[in-house]
Formats: structure tokens, sequence, C-alpha cells
């Protein structure tokens, strides 16, 4: 049984602010929300924690992660930040020479070659790697750089046909170049896992505490293999975090052999959805447009053709799995919009609403229909700031509805927020700066009349995410009887500048009554 936790001099914040000056948590829910007074003389032997008139709220909910790939990600050459190709290719010799040698594949991440001085192409690999596989994740981990030798690894030549969803670059002669784009990364999959191994108990309850920093107590995670949905479930059975773990196809279909359904589990863990690609992303230029990019030839890439989409989400409907769709242009979102109306009323009986991840650009007609059919915006503000130079390029005007949070809130879609990590930092600071202030990363605003209040932010973190799982971890609020789920921040939140929100720290954080982060 927890230590009880009487948190006074609080600014509580459950939805909007609360009148009231503290927060007793006991028996790992939320006992009541009032009068220090009161509380302290319900509780007198409770611990007392000095909020110091900073904001509590709810723990918050990542509604979009991928939790082992970015543990994995952690101890691996992080090239986020290289301006250039050179600094790139600096950062993996770097990276090379502190390795033993060896023919071990070398994996890493956060590419992006918007304004380099040349592409990323396998003979600049070559020259530091002859022999050994370099697989380097594109930021946005829609895209792979590789060398010559993890091309002959995983048996790829100018004869390999591109796969369906997928496509290796090639040059003028019909050689690969080594950028692999969409579902032809697969190809390279074998050589990623040999390349770092699966994350030990150890490695994830490290990633979880680096979550509780950032106060987040619960995710919502996309894996597609069993290993990693077994991984997940053990992370939650030692109540590190809550979980709700969405499958893949095939996880889907072993799920139905056993019995399982979407939504089933207990406090700490729940099955969720089925994740479906119906596009790529804006950075790789694959996301599905109704108009040519532009920037770039073409409208991208529909990696699943409209029909089969309907097709899979009337399988997972009847196999009792919503579904949850990354759609990145419009035409992607028209196409998951239009598969799940075709099937709305089977979705509507299941324990888990619909959801389109990202929604990164709408079209005005598809606006109203979020609400209209039940189906859930799970959105990422930092992808915004991120996204915005290439946004402007790619989608010009277009952009009016791009990263649309108050368009689509004020139409009536339920929101979630999260953060795609290890897309991007798996920070709830970052996020709301980002959905209040809509600066991009240089200080510039980008569609301002997109921006959000904070408490409307602040619920796409909490009782928004806490939704989509239908409340089955928690409702994402400070009501009496909810799990004390909990974040005291180091300020006022209200009283802050919206572009100085992403400075904002929790200073403890509260897990089913645990203290499992304290920042000292």
């Amino acid at each position: 049984m927890s230590t009880s936790l009487l948190v006074v001099n609080a600014k509580p914040w459950s939805g909007a602010p609360l009148a009231a000056d503290a927060v007793l948590l006991r028996d790992g829910r939320v006992h009541a929300v009032g009068a220090r007074p009161e509380l302290a003389a319900l509780e007198p032997r409770a611990r007392v924690v000095d909020a110091a008139g900073a904001t509590v709220t709810p723990g918050l909910v990542d509604a979009h992660l991928h939790l082992v790939p970015w543990a994995r990600g952690r101890r691996q050459p992080d090239l986020a930040g290289q301006r250039s190709r050179a600094a790139a290719l600096a950062a993996v010799a770097a990276a090379l020479a502190a390795l033993p040698p060896g023919t071990e594949p070398v994996v890493g991440r956060g590419w992006d070659d918007d304004g380099w001085e040349a592409p990323p192409e396998r003979s600049a690999l070559d020259a530091l790697a002859p022999d050994r596989p370099v697989l380097l994740h594109r930021h946005d981990f829609h895209a792979l750089w590789v060398n010559g030798a993890a091309l002959r690894a995983a048996r790829i030549t100018r004869e390999t046909p591109d796969p369906h969803g997928g496509r290796f670059e090639r040059d003028a002669a019909g050689e690969p170049t080594g950028v692999v784009r969409e579902d032809a990364v697969r190809a390279f999959q074998p050589l990623d896992d040999r390349a770092v191994p699966a994350p030990d108990a150890a490695v994830l309850d490290a990633a979880a505490h680096a979550l509780h920093a950032e106060g987040v107590t619960a995710v919502h995670d996309y894996q597609r293999n069993a290993e990693d949905w077994h991984r997940m479930h053990a992370l939650a059975g030692r109540a590190r975090l809550r979980v709700l773990q969405h499958v893949g196809l095939e996880q889907m279909r072993e799920a139905t052999r056993t019995g399982l359904r979407g939504g089933e589990g207990d406090d700490w863990f729940r099955t969720g959805s089925l994740k479906l690609f119906a596009d790529g992303t804006l950075g790789s230029r694959t996301a599905a447009m109704f108009e040519p990019y532009g920037d770039a030839p073409g409208r991208g890439m529909t990696l699943i053709e409209p029909d089969a989409l309907a097709e899979l989400v009337s399988e997972a409907a009847g196999a009792g799995f919503s579904v949850a769709i990354h759609a990145i242009g419009d035409a992607a979102v028209r196409h998951s919009l239009d598969a799940i109306a075709a099937h709305r009323d089977r979705l509507a009986r299941l324990a888990l609403p619909p959801r389109i991840e990202h929604a990164q650009l709408v079209h005005d007609e598809d606006v109203p229909r979020f609400a209209a059919l039940g189906v859930a915006a799970s959105m990422q503000p930092q992808h915004a700031a991120s996204d915005a130079p290439y946004a402007r390029r790619a989608w010009g005007k277009r952009c009016r509805l791009a990263y649309a949070w108050r368009t689509l809130l004020e139409a009536g879609a339920p929101l979630a927020f999260g953060s795609d990590a290890p897309v991007e930092p798996p920070s709830a600071s970052l996020g709301l700066a980002c959905a209040v202030a809509r600066l991009t990363a240089d200080g510039k605003p980008f569609h301002p009349e997109q921006a959000i209040p904070l408490d409307a932010a602040l619920q796409a973190y909490t009782s928004g995410s806490a939704r989509l799982a239908a409340g089955r971890l928690g409702r994402g609020t400070l009501e009496p009887g909810e799990p004390a789920d909990v974040v005291v921040w180091d300020r006022d939140l209200h009283r802050a500048e919206p572009a100085d929100l992403g400075g904002a720290r929790p200073r403890l954080t509260v897990l089913a009554g645990e203290i499992v982060y304290d920042s000292g």
C-alpha cells in the first residue's frame, strides 16, 4: 500500500484550473482535491509536498510513441542536428572509430538532408566503411541511408524490383543510390536486428524513468512484433508505465486465434488497435497527396490502396479490434476516413475508438468527418515546429490546414497529443509550447491561427489521450477515485509565456501513488 501524499500550495488542474490549493493521494488513488486544512484533517500522517504555487496536473499520456526503438536508439549514433552531409559523415566516422573492429552492422538515426550540400549516397558511406554494413535511419524513420556492404548483405542489386509501397532510389544507370524508402526498408530489418541487441528489462526501465522525468505516466505504444509486445507487457507488469499496446496485422491475427480482443487487459496494460499505414511522410515526400508537391515530383505514395484499406478495417472490426491508421497527406486522410466510414457501425460497437495518426494535412471537406465518424485525431505538436520548413515548400497555401489543431478541435474532433518518439523527443512540455505558441525551431510563427489554448493542449495530453484507451488506464483527471498519477510542475503553467512552456519541467511525478521521479 502506497504512502499517502498531500500536495499543498498547489494550483490543481483537471481539464481547467480548480478552485483548490491541495491534492490528497491515498492508496494509489486520488482521494480528494480541496483546501489544505480540510485535506490535512483527512490524513494527518500524509507526507506533505509543497508545490510552491506550481501547477499540479494528472499524469501525462503520450498518445503515440515507439518505446522499444526509442530505448534502443538512446544507445545508437545520433545524427540529429547535422546541417550538412559532411557533418553527418564526420559523426558517422566518429561512431565507427569508437567501435571495436568487425563486420557487424552499425545502425544510426536522425539524419535530415534538408539543405545539405550533397545528397545521401552509398559512395560517401563506402569511403568510411567499405566492408561493414552501415544503416542510418532518417529522422522520420521512413527512409534509410545505407552503404554498399549493407546492400550486398541484404542482396539488393539493380535487378531487385521495388516492393509495393516502397522504393530503392536509383541513379541514372539504374544502380541503387543507398537511399531506401518506406516498405523497402524491411529488406534491411535482419541487419538492423543484428546491430543492436534487443533491450533488456534494465534498458526499458531506464527509458520509462526518462519518461517519468517528462511527466509521462502512460503511453500508447506502437510495435509490430510479438517480442516487443511481450517486452511492453512485462514493463507494465513491473508498474513502470501504463501501456495501451497497439498491434500489427500478424499480431492481430494471432490474437484472434487466442480469443484476445482490442481493449482487453487491466489497469496497467491493455491491448490496443490495429496499426495500419496509409502513406509515408512529408520529409520523404511519400505522404499521399491530392495535388503534386510544390518542391518535388509526384503526389507521394499510397502504401495501402483504398479498397484494400477498407478490407483491412473490416477484418479488424470482425476480430474485435479498432484501427489506428497512419495518414499524413490529405489523400491518405481521406482514404482512412472512407475506410472507417464503410464500417462505422461495427467499429462503434468496439471498446476503443478509431483513430488517425498524425493527420498532418486535412482537406476542407474532411474536417467535419472526424467528429461525425467518431474518429480521433492523434497528433504530435512538435512535428509542426520541425516540419514547417518542408511544409511551406511542399504544400504552400495548403498549409492553412496543416497541423490544424484548432480547426479540428473547433469542428468537434477528439484530439490527443503525443511525441512520435524516437522521431521527436518525448517531451510534453515542448509539445505544449508548440501547440500554444505555434513557433518553429527558428522562432518564427507557423500559421498561428491553428494554435490552441493551454487548457486544450493539456487536455490533449491527459483526458483526451486517456479517452482513446476508453478510460481503462485512467481517465486523465484528478477526480476522486482516479489513479494517483500526478505531475507537480516547477511553475504555474498558466502564468508562463507560451513560448516559455518548453522550459517547464516536472518537479515530481507520481505513478499509482508512488513517487517515480523527483528532480531534487
